[in-house]
């Protein structure tokens, strides 16, 4: 008896999730139930309830956890799935479990291993014929992976594609259709085309606010993508204007520690920081860094990159104390992960600027110590 009525609120809520999220993103309640679906979870597998049915505990559970940056334990979860997927032959299934292990993958900016499982699911999808919608997302996923690779033939070759599948098939008003525009401009982007890749923006997003309601991600992921394009433009006011619509979206619905709001953060740091408001835009750099420390820990290379970005903002502010405390951070990483070929030369850089700040100080004696230790790496200035 109590295993029907454990399946009954497992299938409810696992079905609730996809839609759930979808239309609300009320993060705060999504939580909810991914606690509730591992209860439930819990007992199903102490009921000895199907194989089957517990794999679908896991993907679900793995999907929430996705869903509020938490990879490491949606990997976890999915996993799992996988092994029981592999067991009892459920083909179709695992290959939504690899796209799935992808997705957090690329979240991870672990590219390769992203590809890795994407390909998977790529071989299962194209051999069952899954919906074509689903297999266009299969190539848009490649497209952009590839592109974080910064291979970008590939990139264009696998968005192509699936823009070329979609319109075989006069699919032209959906979800996907707008996934793989923005693909397509971020590749115009890259190639300096802003104008055009503005156009596929916009487009885009008339697309998506056609099903979806203002304050979804995938809106704000467009809003990003248009104020890059305005920025390259040199339009800052608009761009700002249309990263911080993004970043309000972000934060209602993932929170502050999370990858999409900590990049955005960045953006309209940048942005700031372009138009001189070098206090605003420390403010807005401080808080991503608050981001990708929560998700990465503090030795990532997106973090270390942060803290160089920290310091040009506290050097414009005349806050050379502050300087050396992010020089100092960005040492520290350095002796543990640069590549020895490599060390010597970013190390020499840090060491200069260090000692630029202890003269901008008045502290001659550090001043002295820090240039003195960047003549013994080969500094000449």
């Amino acid at each position: 008896m109590k295993t029907n009525w454990l399946n009954i609120c497992f299938n409810a809520m696992t079905d609730y999730i996809p839609e759930f999220f979808y239309t609300s993103e009320d993060t705060v309640k999504f939580r909810s139930v991914i606690t509730h679906i591992e209860t439930i979870g819990n007992y199903l597998y102490n009921e000895t309830e199907t194989d089957d049915k517990i794999a679908e505990y896991y993907s679900a559970a793995g999907v929430g956890h996705k869903e509020i940056s938490n990879y490491d334990t949606a990997l976890d979860y999915y996993f799992k799935a996988v092994t029981i997927r592999k067991n009892n032959n459920s083909t179709i299934k695992l290959g939504l479990v690899y796209n799935n292990i992808a997705v957090v993958y690329s979240h991870k900016t672990k590219y390769k291993l992203a590809l890795e499982y994407y390909y998977k699911s790529l071989e299962i999808s194209e051999k069952y014929n899954i919906p074509v919608t689903d297999l266009a997302v299969s190539y848009n996923n490649l497209a952009i992976t590839y592109m974080k690779c910064t291979v970008y033939d590939k990139s264009v070759e696998w968005n192509s594609k699936s823009i070329e599948l979609l319109a075989d098939n006069s699919i032209t008003d959906k979800p996907i259709n707008a996934d793989v525009l923005i693909t397509k401009s971020t590749l115009y982007y890259i190639n300096e085309r802003f104008d055009e890749a503005l156009e596929l923006d916009f487009e885009a997003l008339d697309i998506l606010r056609k099903s979806l309601p203002e304050e979804h991600s995938d809106i704000a992921t467009v809003y990003n993508s248009i104020a890059r394009e305005y920025f390259m433009l040199k339009d800052y006011t608009t761009a700002l204007d249309y990263y911080l619509k993004a970043h309000k979206i972000y934060e209602s619905v993932y929170g502050e520690n999370d990858t999409d709001t900590a990049e955005t953060c960045g953006s309209i740091s940048i942005t700031y920081s372009k138009m001189e408001e070098y206090n605003l835009a420390l403010d807005w750099c401080l808080k991503a860094l608050q981001g990708q420390e929560a998700v990465f820990g503090n030795e990532h290379p997106e973090v270390i990159l942060r803290y160089s970005f920290i310091s040009d903002l506290y050097e414009e502010l005349g806050m050379f104390d502050e300087v050396i405390v992010y020089m100092l951070k960005t040492l520290d990483f350095l002796f543990k992960n640069s590549r020895s070929d490599k060390l010597d030369e970013a190390v020499k850089s840090v060491y200069s600027r260090i000692s630029d700040c202890y003269k901008e100080l008045n502290i001659p004696n550090k001043a002295i110590e820090y240039h003195k230790k960047a003549l013994e790496l080969g500094e000449t200035q």
